[in-house]
């Protein structure tokens, strides 16, 4: 682990414990101030910390720093092994229908934390594509024969996909509930897991008018 590295674990362990001033960290930690700031800054735009209050120890009042709720995904590592071990047990006990219909459902309480949808498609596809970078997955929109191909190399739940590859129907579901049109994951399960969906246009005015309804409701 690099000095960098090193700094931005022991600062995130010591607030774990309790909140601290850049001070007191650049102390326990024996790093310049200027270290101790660089890295605050750097964990306060990834929301990992957050002022939680002033010293009142001090001559001057200083900002108290303290981990963010959300910090915990940071620590921990049990969530994927976790959702795999849970993914294979569902697999185990339920029917491929049942399976397909919770992925489904997974999918679509994933997409009610997505954008809003918009009357234009390309924004929502546009929108699907950012939510899929917020959740870790980055990637890009080409077109291909008429379709929309949205494509990403890093597959944010690649170890729930290790364990059972139909888990991808929730993210299939996921985008179609996003962009409103008919989606088909096409993704690629070998060595090194990758994202691909193929967004098709309105098969028909009757899937259209689907398509509008939706998005009228959902602006409701």
């Amino acid at each position: 682990m690099d000095k960098m590295s090193n700094t931005r674990e022991r600062i995130l362990t010591l607030l774990a414990v309790h909140p601290h001033t850049i001070d007191d960290l650049a102390r326990e930690i024996s790093v310049t101030k200027n270290a101790v700031r660089a890295q605050i800054a750097l964990l306060e735009r990834e929301g990992m910390i957050e002022v939680q209050g002033t010293s009142k120890s001090s001559r001057r009042p200083a900002a108290l720093y303290g981990l963010s709720p959300h910090s915990d995904l940071h620590f921990s590592r049990a969530y994927p092994v976790v959702l795999s071990h849970l993914i294979t047990a569902l697999a185990n006990q339920l029917s491929h229908e049942n399976f397909i219909k919770i992925m489904q459902e997974l999918g679509q309480r994933l997409a009610r934390s997505g954008p809003r949808p918009s009357e234009d498609p390309q924004e929502r596809i546009q929108g699907a594509l950012n939510f899929l970078k917020s959740l870790g997955s980055p990637g890009q929109i080409n077109e291909e024969n008429g379709k929309t191909v949205i494509t990403s190399f890093v597959c944010p739940i690649a170890r729930a996909v290790a364990a059972d590859p139909r888990v991808c129907t929730a993210m299939e579901t996921l985008l179609g509930e996003l962009t409103g049109l008919p989606v088909e994951e096409h993704c690629n399960r070998g060595e090194r897991q990758s994202c691909r969906f193929i967004i098709y246009p309105p098969r028909n005015n009757k899937s259209a008018l689907k398509t509008q309804r939706r998005v009228a409701v959902a602006k409701e």
